[in-house]
């Protein structure tokens, strides 16, 4: 990338690239939904949950802590490599042998079908745990192009080994052996881009210089997991995991693609962050630009989704119909947390990793008892509660943002009024003609999206256009004053 363009065009490259791999897994969830159904997806989501945690755990914020040293060398990620990968095969181990007991534990109700589940997919845990340190190298240079170039690869990867595993019968273990696929391809793309590997000394030094902060990240992470996913375990727990299929159908097409957002936005933001925490009217316009963009470009589509979720669902598969209600629920659940995306990017780049743990401890303990009450009420009163939490969660972690960057809630919403009035727009739009819309799912999916395409283009002509030509414009490095330490144009 030249030197004349500007790390505000790099920045929004940076969301697309890292963000482009998600629609093939899209399909990917669609396609395993229709042919496995909810019961035995349900055992699928719960064991990927749990050695996901595994995962985060093992990876010990390393690479994020790299990140935000800029003066770490080769010698701090060859260190970090070293430990990651240490824990991440050590636990891999532990689960194993212990997969007998932690399946009786987990899922008392399937015990024999959940143990070859959960063995085959901690097999992930050691490719996850250093996968990070080599997208730390890219993102300290800003490549986001070679990373997601690695991620889509992996995506390739994934619906080859599951479509192909599928067809060969395997069933529950497709979804398993596909997804360990995917982590030990995207391992190797990663080390292939980011073009090194560790090497084979160890200096306890370098990991001492980077573990405080990483503990606080991994800290505040896996609170956040458990905030993320503790509603799947209320559900599995106290109504089954069928329940939790019908449920987790409808999260991975809101609050995970969401989480996958979220996950760009830091990776992309962070580092950006990072490289102009000292100039702050810089930061805020950056930090503000990118609240607009991420509601622009997701409010529109959870607009349509809320409506058409009747024949999203049975498109997957026609016993799905129970999942109709936590999908509209949840899309409106994830127009308030969207808009809050990018406040941990402010808290690491400002050097608050304490902030987010205690954040976080904060949000466990109020959703503990939230979902509790929603879990005496069936699938639809636990989204429910997580739409009323995240109204709280908002408002407060942006209060804190706000303090870190000196923005006004004035600014902030001034932001958000454009992307509301488009997905207004759209969403109506596609609500008028829901009527007119074909009784075959794949039909009415198909018609709607026409609809929701057209009347979205429409409004963002008519509301926020100039908004858009400047995103497009920073995106092309053609907008005024790209030297490459600006954001003037974000």
């Amino acid at each position: 990338m030249s030197a004349t363009q500007s790390l505000a065009t790099r920045t929004v490259r940076g969301v697309f690239w890292t963000g482009s791999a998600f629609g093939m897994q899209v399909v990917t969830t669609f396609v395993f939904y229709g042919i496995l159904g909810a019961e035995r997806m349900g055992a699928f989501e719960w064991a990927l949950m749990i050695v996901m945690f595994l995962a985060l755990l093992c990876d010990l914020g390393l690479g994020s802590a790299l990140v935000q040293d800029r003066d770490a060398g080769d010698q701090h990620f060859t260190a970090a490599f070293w430990v990651c990968l240490f824990f991440g095969l050590t636990t891999t181990a532990l689960v194993v042998v212990m997969a007998p007991w932690l399946a009786a534990l987990l899922s008392r109700q399937d015990t024999v079908g959940f143990e070859p589940v959960l063995r085959g997919m901690v097999l992930l845990v050691p490719f996850a745990a250093v996968s990070g340190l080599f997208r730390a190298k890219l993102q300290r240079d800003l490549r986001w192009r070679a990373m997601a170039a690695a991620e889509i690869a992996a995506s390739v990867i994934h619906a080859a080994t599951a479509f192909g595993l599928l067809a060969m019968g395997h069933g529950i273990m497709s979804a398993v052996h596909s997804a360990v696929a995917r982590e030990a391809a995207l391992l190797l793309g990663m080390a292939w881009t980011a073009h090194w590997l560790p090497a084979t000394r160890f200096n306890i030094d370098a990991v001492r210089r980077i573990l405080a902060f990483g503990l606080n990240l991994t800290g505040s992470r896996c609170l956040n997991y458990l905030n993320s996913n503790l509603a799947r375990g209320v559900i599995f727990v106290s109504l089954g995991g069928t329940s939790l299929g019908y449920f987790s159908f409808a999260n991975r097409l809101t609050l995970l693609p969401l989480v996958r957002i979220s996950t760009v936005i830091t990776r992309v933001f962070f580092p950006t962050f990072s490289a102009i925490v000292d100039d702050d009217a810089l930061l805020r316009r950056a930090y503000l630009r990118s609240v607009q963009a991420v509601a622009l470009a997701y409010w529109p589509v959870l607009a349509t989704l809320f409506v058409l979720a009747e024949p999203v669902a049975l498109l997957a598969n026609t016993d799905m119909g129970p999942a109709v209600w936590p999908l509209r629920l949840l899309a409106l659940a994830t127009v308030i947390k969207a808009v809050g995306a990018g406040v941990g990017s402010v808290f690491l780049a400002k050097g608050r990793a304490s902030w987010a743990l205690y954040w976080s401890l904060f949000s466990l303990v109020v959703l503990i008892p939230a979902l509790y009450w929603g879990g005496s009420h069936g699938v639809a009163g636990v989204c429910v509660a997580l739409g009323a939490t995240g109204m709280v969660f908002l408002a407060l972690s942006q209060h804190l943002a706000n303090r870190l960057l000196d923005i006004g809630f004035g600014a902030y919403f001034d932001q958000l009024w454009r992307p509301a009035l488009v997905a207004a727009m759209t969403g109506g739009a596609v609500f008028g003609c829901s009527p007119l819309l074909p009784s075959t799912p794949i039909l009415a999916c198909a018609a709607g999206g026409v609809v929701a395409l057209i009347a979205g283009l429409a409004a963002l002509r008519l509301c926020a256009w100039k908004d858009i030509t400047d995103m497009v414009a920073i995106a092309r490095g053609t907008s005024a004053g790209s030297g490459v330490n600006t954001l003037s144009n974000v």
